[in-house]
């Protein structure tokens, strides 16, 4: 029983990271439309991929069942 606690507070944890991620994402992506400045432009490219590439890390813990299906 103590697993499944365990394993409702993982998904919720990461539910929550997943929407302060979603939201973060969105303020990357805005701001690379905003800039013309190649070195920004990159380097918040950069930026974007590792937050995307952390979702889908997120994803996986908070939605295990939709993964394994």
């Amino acid at each position: 029983m103590q697993a499944l606690s365990f394993s409702g507070a993982v998904s919720r944890s990461a539910k929550l990271h997943l929407s302060v991620l979603d939201d973060f994402i969105a303020v990357v992506e805005q701001k690379l439309t905003e800039t013309a400045n190649p070195f920004a432009r990159d380097s918040l490219c950069d930026m974007l991929a590792n937050l995307r590439e952390q979702r889908d890390g997120y994803l996986t813990l908070a939605e295990p069942a939709a993964i394994a299906a």
